[in-house]
């Protein structure tokens, strides 16, 4: 499923059986025979975790995770956004920005002991890469040499990726990258070993016991409770992680409330007590936003007077309020808060004003009753509460909404025809760039383009932005490329996602990143 058809944001609440808390937590045993000090143990709350594999992670628990499990390439800083080592010790590109060569960290080795190579990471990218792999960061290998060919099965493997040297990893793209290492910093990307992956069972598999190229390593699943401990490499001062599963949110917020956790996701119904309770230093913008896209295919929709009328006819920061009680933040741009290149307010036009909208209309219909449109959206009570809200603002401007709700089956094979009018978009961007947001949703020949927007001009730009090295450079061509786009007005921005946490005052040195995770190395609890 292409991740512009991306639904309504679950941040991780998915069901499993209830199963008991309390008694449960003992002093676990590492693998290396030692006694595990319970009192140096990070206790994190987490909802199912379907699988283990960094590859399918799809929630922010099951990424924060992969993170502890697995290392990517690269890593992002939290605080500057750049990619910086993590796996790969270093990198280099050629000054086209389209061969990258990554040399692995001396001395890296798997929870089974064996030694990490190029192989491994050359293994893991075309794992992801491979047809009816189904990971959500499939789609950022496109630019990968022989990326086409395998998707298609018309190639053994992925030609762009070899290994040169037993420690590098050479990446080979069709056209020039410079975000490629910022890309790869996803947890998604973490390395995985071939026999963990491809274990037959009935014994350890990735699935349930990966074996594991991270800071930490599984030492055992006791009932709820999975049990981390330190990699033998790891220089950190804990004694392990307990991830504790719960079958919902609500129950490991109260279980932190009770002192038996250290770290937990909040409820939306708690978000405001939390806060006041035990501070925002957990609450941080996710990259996830909300929009609804304009069907530019539609000859309805072809006059940006007509788009821009609709949008300013629309009070999006009262609906947004209304439904999201404060836990969302309103959009005026498509770019995400928290990623390289965000302006804030860009959308100049789409400001709320029913005075100008009405204007826009006399002007673009020359008093004639302007069309009445559809609104298609994916059939929640959320989604329908923002409808129908979006239809009681147009109607004080004089544009009829029709509402056409889908169930969320259905919803996204009529996304991908060309049916819809106004429809319910939504985008996860996978690094924190406008590269991940702009290029996807805007770019003429983007399978995520579901609007039908095109743009020489700005092709032309997204191809100039992804080539250029300098990133100062880079980021005020993304900036003038969000203007340009959002002039033409071919989307609604409404709101874009947090992440709130909370985090034990004897939890110290957690620091959230883009993807709501953190680096539980640089932790220390007591």
């Amino acid at each position: 499923m292409r991740r512009a058809l991306w639904g309504v944001l679950a941040l991780g609440v998915l069901l499993v059986p209830p199963l008991p808390l309390g008694g449960e937590r003992e002093a676990a045993e590492s693998q290396r025979g030692e006694q595990v000090d319970p009192g140096k143990v990070l206790r994190v709350g987490v909802t199912r975790l379907p699988t283990l594999d960094p590859a399918q992670a799809r929630s922010v628990d099951q990424v924060l995770v992969a993170d502890q499990l697995f290392d990517s390439l690269t890593t992002v800083d939290p605080d500057t956004l750049q990619p910086r080592p993590s796996l790969a010790e270093r990198w280099t590109a050629s000054p086209d920005q389209k061969q990258w060569d990554f040399v692995v960290r001396a001395g890296a080795v798997f929870s089974n002991g064996r030694a990490i190579t190029a192989e491994d990471v050359r293994y893991s990218l075309e794992r992801v890469a491979r047809p009816g792999s189904g990971s959500p960061v499939a789609d950022l290998l496109q630019l990968v040499s022989g990326y086409d060919p395998l998707r298609k099965n018309a190639a053994p493997g992925l030609a762009g990726v070899t290994a040169p040297a037993p420690n590098v990893v050479r990446i080979s793209l069709d056209q020039p990258w410079a975000l490629l290492p910022t890309a790869l910093s996803s947890p998604l990307f973490g390395v995985v070993a071939r026999e963990s992956a491809e274990a037959p069972g009935p014994g350890p598999t990735i699935t349930d016991e990966p074996v594991s190229s991270g800071p930490f390593q599984v030492a055992r699943q006791r009932g709820q409770t999975l049990v981390l401990v330190p990699a033998p490499a790891t220089n950190t001062t804990l004694a392990g992680i307990d991830v504790v599963r719960f079958d919902e949110i609500a129950l490991a917020y109260q279980a932190f409330k009770d002192g038996d956790l250290d770290f937990v996701r909040v409820p939306a119904d708690d978000i405001t007590e939390a806060g006041r309770r035990y501070g925002r230093q957990g609450f941080r913008p996710y990259l996830a936003e909300l929009f609804y896209g304009f069907n530019l295919k539609n000859p309805k929709f072809a006059d940006p007077r007509f788009r821009e009328a609709i949008v300013r006819g629309i009070d999006r920061r009262a609906i947004v309020t209304a439904i999201y009680q404060g836990t969302v933040r309103p959009m005026d741009s498509i770019v995400l808060d928290g990623v390289v290149g965000a302006q804030g307010f860009v959308c100049e036009r789409c400001a709320h004003d029913p005075a100008r909208s009405r204007a826009l209309l006399q002007e673009t219909f020359r008093g004639a009753p302007p069309p009445a449109i559809a609104l298609d959206y994916d059939d929640d009570a959320t989604q329908d509460a923002i409808a129908k809200a979006i239809q009681a603002s147009l109607r004080e401007v004089g544009i009829t909404v029709n509402l056409r709700p889908k169930s969320p089956r259905d919803y996204d094979g009529f996304a991908l025809s060309n049916e819809p009018e106004l429809f319910r978009l939504g985008w996860i961007a996978n690094y924190p760039s406008a590269d991940a947001i702009l290029p996807p949703l805007f770019g003429t020949d983007s399978p995520d383009n579901l609007t039908g927007y095109t743009n020489p001009a700005v092709d032309a730009m997204l191809k100039a932005a992804r080539a250029e090295s300098d990133l100062g450079r880079r980021v005020e061509l993304l900036q003038n490329i969000e203007r340009t786009i959002m002039e033409q007005v071919p989307v609604v921005p409404i709101a874009q996602f947090n992440v709130h946490s909370v985090i034990a005052k004897r939890a110290k040195g957690v620091k959230l990143n883009s993807y709501g995770s953190f680096d539980a190395t640089a932790v220390r609890v007591g």
